[in-house]
């Protein structure tokens, strides 16, 4: 589906209302004239995905709010229009993952909700460049992994609400660089009081106001404690090695998307009936379903892929840049592809990739 408005420089906020006639997993364009004082509700609808050019002219766009959907992706570049952009909600969906640079150039962003959604990973550049963003609410989601540095961006932040998630570690000095942090809620995870998370103790101890309940789940002797009142002599790990090496998380730890299977670096969609790229996607296998499209950027999250198997679907458009910066890529198969400007579409990833096979 797709949203424009560009008779309409003006918009200021989008408000659907709920259930709101005509609006589904393929919404009709939007294209009443708003006024600055317009307002539509998006939420509470049965919105799928968000697509890359879905709110292209959108550029005084102030408020959106996509909560209460079932949007199982946002492709990178969605809200690259919407540089006036304050206020954001997509809480209540059904996100797995974050693409890297989703709110690059979303500056003005202060408000952020992504709460209740199923997402599992937090990729380092997933906040770069909201620069100017003050709450962010990631509760009661399926986070456990959380990759160096991804909060680094976020200096201004007052808001962070991390509670409710399947948390183990978390990359030391996180929160450090957020001087004007006032509410701050880590509990209801898993976290594992390691010799890694000693840091963690230290740093809630020195702001007493915030973070509280947040427990150690592991090991059993801590089981149940504030990580607070634990000491520093305690966070310890069984072994030299094993305090020598950090724990380390990537996109690919916590990246298997419903309905698939996943194991070995392998996501295998063979036979689901899918009609589209599911999210997240670490590797691919989508042989028999019915994929029809392969939209700009399907799989740049995941630079690692060496192999994707889309033979056997109903594929008619593939997005010239689908498959850029795969460098590890040197497998792909396609077909059967009924696009009639196939050649043209493929230049790119066709100079990239080793090996392509066509399936008739």
């Amino acid at each position: 589906w797709s949203l424009t408005a560009s008779s309409a420089p003006r918009v200021y906020a989008i408000l659907w209302p709920h259930k709101a006639p005509g609006l589904g997993a393929h919404p009709a364009h939007l294209t009443a004239s708003f006024s600055p004082s317009s307002s539509r509700e998006l939420n509470g609808n049965n919105i799928t995905r968000i697509h890359k050019n879905d709110f292209v002219g959108l550029k005084q766009l102030r408020v959106l709010q996509l909560m209460e959907n079932q949007i199982g992706a946002v492709e990178r570049g969605a809200f690259d229009d919407m540089k006036e952009l304050e206020r954001l909600r997509l809480n209540r969906n059904q996100l797995h993952m974050l693409p890297e640079l989703l709110f690059q150039n979303n500056q003005a962003l202060s408000r952020l909700d992504l709460s209740e959604n199923a997402i599992q990973a937090i990729p380092r550049k997933a906040f770069r460049g909201a620069t100017d963003l003050k709450n962010l609410q990631l509760d009661k989601n399926q986070i456990n992994c959380i990759e160096e540095g991804a909060f680094r961006a976020l200096r201004g932040l007052e808001v962070l609400t991390l509670n409710n998630n399947n948390i183990t570690t978390i990359p030391v000095s996180s929160f450090n660089h957020m001087p004007k942090l006032r509410t701050f809620r880590l509990h209801s995870n898993h976290l594992f009081c390691d010799c890694h998370l000693a840091w963690l103790s230290q740093w809630l101890r020195q702001r007493p106001t915030i973070g509280l309940f947040t427990q150690c789940s592991g090991p059993a002797s801590l089981r149940g404690l504030n990580v607070a009142e634990v000491q520093k002599s305690e966070f310890s790990c069984s072994g030299q090695g094993e305090a020598g090496h950090v724990p380390t998380c990537t996109l690919s730890s916590g990246s298997c998307p419903a309905m698939c299977t996943c194991s070995n670096g392998i996501v295998d969609c063979r036979g689901k009936g899918l009609t589209a790229i599911p999210d997240p996607v670490s590797a691919g296998q989508g042989e028999l379903n019915g994929i029809k499209s392969i939209p700009p950027g399907a799989f740049s999250p995941y630079r690692k892929l060496r192999r994707i198997d889309l033979s056997n679907n109903q594929i008619a458009e593939i997005a010239p840049d689908a498959f850029q910066g795969l460098r590890s890529l040197n497998s792909l198969h396609i077909g059967p592809v009924t696009c009639p400007h196939r050649t043209g579409a493929h230049t790119t990833f066709e100079e990239e990739v080793p090996r392509i096979f066509y399936s008739a």
